[in-house]
């Protein structure tokens, strides 16, 4: 091996030049209780050159005692015992710098008879570094869980250190762009669950104006039902009594055209009569010209002719009574026939009348039977909307309870929506909010501009 000025036959003799030329931590070689070799890492952990190390036991670099306050040379002498007997050895140990200055090692010791049989290898780490690595870390964790995410460790670390640093600084960057990019989805999630909330409660109060409504819609449209069946019934009993009405009117008219036609055959016996009576009077005024003869002739034959005369005198009177009463008679006949034939015509005139009458009593029934039908088919038209209103209520109140529900889910995912914009404003992520309550524990590097 390079360190020991021997020639390199194996790979794993270049394995082991390789660790032990570059690891970042320290590694001598400790030989009959002295170092005999060392690589850069040393030097740099002990401070001191190559030359000032070798040759030099463990107790010239360390106080007189351990932190247990027991001698340094007797932790040296159990610590090279347990690591030959173990196989291995690991332990803190308390080193001087140049300047006096106590140093926090881990120390591992490892059997390697390279030159001699209880020859060690000795790896050493400095706890000082690595607690100071620790603490940088564990205050940047602390300002992060505290809420400000735009937090970075600007202090190099160590080289070997130094990707853990990286590490940390792009872990909080892409949680910090994370965050930032949830924050705004919250924003919108929120402003959305507030539209939709509003939108629910105006969806839910035009829903119960819209169910109110119905519900009157339906109550009125009971009622016009109800109505319409009314009417209904009222039409069928109306074209009923219009039929009755023209069945009357039509035995009206048959029983006025009976009267016509015995008006008509009063007014020819009234002319029969008075024809009648045209002979009668022509008989007396014949009569009583025989008479008058009759009286001049038993005027002329002088007292023989007196009882004669007598008669023909009385006759003579009896046919003026006859030939007056003939008169009176014909007279009062005359007076009746006026009176038939302006009952006639009354008759015919009542006759034409219910004929009309007749005929508007038909139109009238048929209208009245046509009414009749539109009401039903308007009570049946009611019966189908007051049957399809009552389904629009039934689904209306439905429509109503899914919005209540909507409206509710609506409400919860606002107030989620609020929760969640009040938890991740916590943290600070750059883009305008401030984080909440921050609690910077311990100390830590310099943020990172």
């Amino acid at each position: 091996m390079k360190w020991l000025h021997r020639p390199t036959t194996s790979l794993n003799d270049q394995v082991a030049s390789a660790l032990f030329e570059r690891s970042p931590d320290a590694i001598l070689l400790l030989s009959e209780g002295r170092f005999i070799a060392c690589n850069k890492a040393a030097e740099i952990i002990y401070a001191r050159p190559r030359s000032e190390i070798l040759g030099h036991n463990p107790q010239t670099f360390s106080p007189p005692t351990q932190g247990d306050g027991r001698p340094t040379g007797v932790h040296v002498m159990e610590r090279v015992q347990q690591g030959l007997r173990d196989g291995s050895a690991r332990f803190e140990w308390i080193n001087l710098t140049p300047k006096g200055e106590e140093q926090r090692l881990m120390v591992t010791l490892i059997p390697a008879p390279v030159t001699k049989p209880d020859d060690l290898l000795v790896i050493i780490q400095n706890l000082d570094e690595t607690a100071q690595v620790v603490d940088a870390l564990r205050s940047g964790m602390a300002v992060i869980a505290s809420g400000d995410l735009t937090y970075r460790i600007e202090t190099p670390f160590r080289s070997d250190y130094e990707p853990l640093r990286a590490s940390f600084n792009d872990t909080a960057a892409m949680l910090q762009n994370s965050m930032g990019e949830i924050d705004a989805a919250s924003q919108r999630v929120r402003s959305g669950a507030d539209e939709i909330h509003r939108a629910a409660d105006d969806l839910s109060m035009r829903t119960e104006q819209q169910a109110a409504s119905i519900e009157e819609t339906a109550a009125a449209v009971q009622e016009i039902n109800v109505s319409a069946q009314q009417s209904a019934v009222s039409g069928a009993k109306a074209a009923g009594v219009a039929s009755s009405a023209q069945a009357n009117a039509a035995e009206s008219s048959v029983v006025v055209q009976r009267a016509i036609d015995a008006m008509a055959g009063i007014e020819r016996t009234s002319a029969e009569i008075s024809e009648i009576i045209a002979v009668i009077d022509g008989i007396a005024f014949q009569t009583n010209l025989l008479a008058l003869n009759a009286g001049v002739e038993a005027a002329r034959a002088g007292d023989a002719g007196k009882g004669f005369a007598v008669v023909a005198s009385e006759v003579r009177a009896l046919a003026q009574r006859s030939a007056d009463a003939a008169k009176d008679v014909k007279s009062r006949i005359g007076a009746s026939a006026d009176q038939v034939r302006a009952g006639v015509e009354h008759v015919h005139a009542a006759g034409s009348a219910l004929d009309r009458i007749a005929a508007q009593v038909r139109e009238m029934s048929g209208l009245i039977a046509d009414i009749a039908g539109a009401a039903q088919q308007q009570a049946t038209g009611f019966s189908q909307i007051n049957l399809a209103i009552g389904d629009m209520d039934s689904m209306t109140q439905q429509n109503a309870a899914m919005v209540e529900e909507t409206t509710a889910a609506a409400r919860q995912l606002a107030m989620e929506a609020s929760g969640m914009a009040e938890t991740i404003g916590r943290f600070d992520h750059g883009g305008g909010h401030r984080p909440v309550a921050p609690m910077h524990r311990g100390s830590a590097p310099r943020l990172a501009a």
